[in-house]
């Protein structure tokens, strides 16, 4: 039923979360300390927006475009296509975008297109100008919190000013204004965040992800590593109930 969240799933994305930490030798208390900081420094701008009530707002927000629109949602991950999103845009489909992904709109006939079916970009703060773009049209964040990426969120929370937002984390803590849907990558947190919103699996098309390339849209410095997380973010797609990932 849509709108309800299963436990156990939520159970088994959580112990990935922590077998994917061990696997990269990567420190919880890191990932907890990011995210607090990341609470810490959104709430001292003193914006509307930027508040529990807010973020809890555009969470909520996002999830009723999703429930309430008619038709697919897709997922736009690194290595799409334009003729995917096309595919996508003609049938009517709600688009979720994984971080700099949106780039690929650039590509197509009329951009307005895409951005119009767009309802939320998930991202760790490295999209470049596909998430740039984003932030210009007003489109949601969900912005991500992970040990590493205290760079990339300062220079993305100076870009934004009271912008639509809602965050997430990956860790086990409760953390007051952030939530953990599961996921590793930006394109299956994005997945897991429909799902977690209440999205049924069946109704989700995942366009670009792939675990045995490096997509084009990926902000990748380490294509090496970057394939070994991909591996991972298959295992979690297949957690979901999703088939036939490449």
């Amino acid at each position: 039923m849509e709108g309800q969240e299963d436990p156990t799933r939520k159970s088994n994305l959580l112990q990935i979360q922590d077998e994917i930490r061990l696997a990269f030798g990567w420190s919880l208390e890191r990932d907890v300390d990011i995210a607090k900081w990341l609470i810490d420094e959104l709430m001292k701008q003193g914006y509307p927006n930027w508040s529990f009530d807010g973020f809890n707002s555009n969470w909520s927000n996002v999830k009723s475009e999703l429930l309430n629109r008619r038709g697919c949602v897709c997922i736009v991950g690194a290595a799409v296509e334009k003729y995917e999103v096309e595919k996508a845009i003609e049938k009517d489909c709600s688009l979720v975008i994984a971080d700099g992904s949106a780039g690929v709109f650039s590509e197509l006939d009329e951009p307005a297109k895409g951005w119009n079916r767009t309802v939320a970009i998930v991202t760790d703060g490295d999209g470049g100008r596909g998430l740039d773009e984003a932030i210009e049209r007003g489109i949601p964040l969900i912005i991500h919190a992970h040990g590493d990426n205290r760079m990339a969120l300062e220079s993305l929370i100076s870009k934004i000013r009271n912008h639509p937002i809602s965050l997430t984390h990956q860790t086990r803590h409760g953390i007051l204004g952030m939530r953990n849907p599961g996921g590793f990558t930006d394109g299956d947190r994005a997945a897991c965040i429909a799902i977690a919103m209440g999205v049924e699996v069946s109704r989700i098309d995942l366009l670009g992800t792939r675990s045995d390339i490096v997509g084009k849209y990926s902000g990748v410095t380490n294509p090496e590593r970057k394939l070994k997380k991909l591996v991972w973010m298959k295992n979690i797609l297949e957690v979901l109930g999703f088939e036939g990932v490449r």
